[in-house]
């Protein structure tokens, strides 16, 4: 071959090679060329529906339970319907029927109330179901519902009867539930009004009022205190034993007493 044939064969090629580097360079494949491709992807990330921050509460006002969760990656699932499924007070919870109700979304993460009452053991399972029925469902969890709010007790009324000898004792007291129990505990103190260190405070108490106390001797001065408990052990107390309440039974007083509120101790 010639040398000048070489040369132009050698500029031919040249021009080849250059014309497909343009091509390549503007986003165009050669079957003939092999490009770099070590900054692209072309795996496939896989993702899974899950229940996340699962959480339950009650509400000391109502003794509802609030469930409350997360779905982790839902943004990529069809969401059909997102349930909290519940049952109050059975003996197995694998084999009972659940009732159903419908999670609400806030912000990103879902809710629901169950309508306990106080003392009440709840089971609780969320489903969701995703992509053309398919289900997800947690295992069942469980809360029991308790009161740990105390009653309030804002004051008592004291009425003294000088004809039948009676203090006759109510109370102006609620709670989120209910009280179970009222409590007086007094104490004679003769005809001195002041109480000392060996004073005896006889209690007395009943599920509902007035309370009445009777054999009061008049004249005589009476130390009181109180307490009101609920029904589930919570207590609320108004005056106490270092620091009673003080009336002198007079027919000639103003009655009834209203005994102003005061901090327990």
């Amino acid at each position: 071959m010639r040398k000048k044939e070489r040369q132009l064969i050698t500029i031919g090629l040249v021009v080849l090679f250059a014309a497909i580097a343009w091509w390549a360079y503007n986003g165009h494949a050669s079957p003939g060329v092999l490009l770099n491709l070590d900054n692209q992807s072309n795996s496939t990330e896989t993702y899974q529906l899950a229940v996340s921050d699962l959480s339950a509460s009650v509400d000391q006002a109502t003794g509802h339970v609030i469930v409350s969760f997360k779905l982790s990656n839902e943004e990529h699932f069809n969401i059909s319907s997102v349930q909290v499924l519940y049952a109050l007070n059975v003996a197995d919870p694998n084999n009972a029927t659940f009732s159903v109700l419908n999670a609400a979304a806030e912000n990103g993460t879902y809710s629901a109330e169950i309508p306990a009452s106080f003392g009440d053991t709840v089971y609780y399972k969320v489903k969701v179901v995703y992509d053309n029925g398919k289900e997800l469902v947690t295992d069942v969890h469980t809360i029991t519902v308790v009161d740990t709010t105390e009653p309030t007790l804002s004051s008592v009324s004291i009425d003294y009867n000088n004809a039948t000898a009676t203090f006759s004792i109510d109370f102006n007291a609620t709670d989120n539930d209910a009280i179970a129990t009222y409590y007086v505990y007094y104490a004679d103190l003769g005809t001195n009004s002041t109480i000392g260190n060996t004073t005896a405070f006889t209690p007395v108490n009943a599920t509902v009022t007035p309370i009445t106390l009777t054999n009061i001797t008049e004249g005589n001065y009476y130390a009181f205190y109180f307490k009101v408990e609920d029904l589930s052990g919570n207590v609320a107390m108004l005056y106490n034993e270092t620091a009673p309440y003080i009336v002198q039974a007079n027919s000639s007083a103003t009655w009834p007493v209203v005994v102003p509120e005061q901090s327990s101790s």
